[in-house]
């Protein structure tokens, strides 16, 4: 998807972030993520909010 103004780009981040939210909270026994830096933003925002 191509995003054409500032709500499309918002539309796109937001659908990105629920799938990872999404993807992570499915894991049953074991979750792995990793990354090359810099880092997704988004999983700054999952660390935030955990318990």
């Amino acid at each position: 998807m191509i995003a054409a103004d500032k709500s499309d780009l918002r539309e796109v981040y937001d659908t990105e972030r629920q799938l990872l939210y999404v993807a992570c909270t499915r894991a049953r026994d074991h979750l792995l993520i990793t990354a090359v830096r810099p880092g997704s933003e988004f999983l700054a925002d999952m660390t935030a909010s955990a318990p």
